[in-house]
């Protein structure tokens, strides 16, 4: 039994799992940007409590695999980049300083790559050794299966092209994404900002929504609003582009997309394969476009595999 975590912006999740089954599972609110003196405590203090609920001890563990926002260095024992979250994961010494202090070894992964794998070994990936997986969530992770192994390249940065550029056009001052990038044209984070801005603003149902995002978004465009019709089909259009991007790089006999935008599957799913089918080079054939299976499990059963798998 292991010790799995999704380490997100506002909440982690946390899971003891056993041969892809999750025997307990816990939400506790995010500690993004405190220093690791502070929440590695309270961490263990809801680890403790998960492996009391199933009547093992802490030290009993095989270990822990953790899923982070940031680029995880290849020998997954440190991160290589952070973008302003759980920044003590750039020191050297983070990893063996957590295996002393909670008493089991520790790999770390990057959250989309987790995701990914999660899918690729139980979810919509089954069967297929070349994919690529899109969460859309408040930013943009995406990962790539090659030839039946995660793609990390010789620093974890590769497969994670959320910051691509899909047009020369825009800026962007949020951390470091290049300009006109699909993080800073559609992402989630991104809209609050450019919506607000936008003409015709005042007049769309947008404008008294609490929250802009997709799900405000498609709720919108679906009772008629223009201004929400036409950011609709800018991000499709966005995402498509950044898809065929994926396409042209790794060939991928399959695509999975992911995230909670994705309850919208049948409004989203059928003209992204209608732009792809008529953009892409599809050298290899039709390229199968699924919704992800697995949720927002999708990480924690991609850590069981990294623990089994990836361990030197």
């Amino acid at each position: 039994m292991i010790l799995v975590g999704d380490f997100g912006g506002t909440i982690v999740k946390l899971g003891l799992i056993e041969k892809n089954e999750i025997l307990s599972y816990e939400q506790i609110a995010s500690p993004a940007s405190c220093v690791a003196a502070d929440w590695l405590p309270l961490l263990k203090q809801s680890i403790e409590g998960m492996c009391g609920s199933v009547g093992v001890k802490l030290r009993d563990l095989e270990g822990m695999v953790w899923a982070m926002p940031m680029v995880i260095d290849p020998g997954l024992r440190r991160a290589r980049w952070t973008f302003g979250k759980f920044d003590d994961v750039m020191h050297d010494e983070f990893a063996n300083n957590v295996e002393e202090y909670f008493g089991i070894p520790l790999l770390l992964e990057n959250d989309a790559r987790a995701a990914a794998i999660g899918e690729w070994q139980t979810g919509a990936g089954r069967g297929y050794e070349d994919l690529v997986m899109v969460t859309l969530g408040t930013g943009i992770g995406t990962a790539v299966i090659q030839q039946g192994q995660p793609l990390r390249g010789r620093s974890g940065m590769a497969g994670n092209l959320g910051g691509l550029s899909i047009t020369h056009l825009g800026t962007s001052d949020h951390q470091k994404v290049a300009p006109g990038c699909t993080e800073g044209y559609v992402a989630s984070w991104a809209l609050p900002h450019r919506v607000v801005n936008m003409d015709g603003y005042q007049q769309s149902c947008l404008s008294t929504e609490k929250r802009i995002d997709y799900r405000a978004i498609f709720s919108c465009a679906a009772t008629g609003d223009l201004l929400a019709i036409e950011l609709r089909e800018q991000a499709i259009e966005a995402w498509s582009a950044l898809i065929i991007n994926f396409i042209q790089s790794f060939d991928p006999a399959c695509v999975i997309i992911g995230g909670g935008i994705m309850a919208s599957a049948e409004t989203i799913l059928p003209p992204i394969r209608e732009f792809i089918n008529r953009h892409a080079i599809l050298s290899g054939g039709t390229v199968a476009i699924f919704a992800a299976e697995q949720g927002d499990q999708a990480a924690l059963l991609g850590c069981e595999w990294i623990w089994r798998n990836q361990r030197k």
